[in-house]
């Protein structure tokens, strides 16, 4: 123990163990360095990756809103094709006379037809304020008789019993 006490003391011991430290020092320095530049690049690829979808994303939008305005520049087109539409004075008139004819069968009847049906059903409720009865209905297109059974059973006193399937009332 003497001996290797006696070595470290020594100044060409002191000059190695000095010059290794500072070896040491300058190595840990690259080190750190290389990791450093390692961090950046990992950043820099992520940056990288996330501005190419960024790009993609922006490129596909732009295209999306060339189309939009190439159809918004076609539906103001086939808008101001309508808005020089004039309805003729004998088309207004039995339009009109239509509508009035709907409102007095609308009240006469009661029938609310339910526009949203499909084509070839004829589906809403008939309505009779007097008894305080409301009538849904759903039938084929085409089918009057059914039609109007259903509306002379809301008005009689038979209306509770009528048979769904024919849909007139029972007796």
């Amino acid at each position: 123990m003497a001996l290797s006490t006696h070595i470290k003391d020594q100044p060409w011991y002191l000059q190695i163990t000095k010059e290794i430290n500072d070896f040491r020092d300058v190595l840990d320095d690259k080190i750190n360095k290389q990791r450093e530049q390692i961090k950046a690049c990992k950043k820099k690829n992520e940056l990288d990756n996330k501005f190419a979808l960024e790009m993609k994303l922006n490129s596909e939008l732009t295209q999306q809103l060339a189309e939009l305005n190439r159809r918004g520049t076609e539906l103001d087109r086939v808008c101001g094709n309508f808005e020089s539409l004039t309805i003729a004075e004998g088309d207004k008139n039995r339009l009109d006379n239509d509508k009035e004819t709907f409102q007095v069968a609308k009240e006469l009847t009661g029938i609310r037809f339910d526009f949203s049906a499909p084509p070839n059903v004829a589906k809403g409720y008939i309505k009779n304020e007097s008894r305080r009865l409301l009538q849904p209905f759903e039938i084929e297109n085409g089918d009057s008789e059914a039609l109007w059974a259903l509306i002379q059973s809301t008005a009689t006193q038979d209306w509770p019993t009528a048979d769904k399937e024919n849909l007139v009332p029972n007796k």
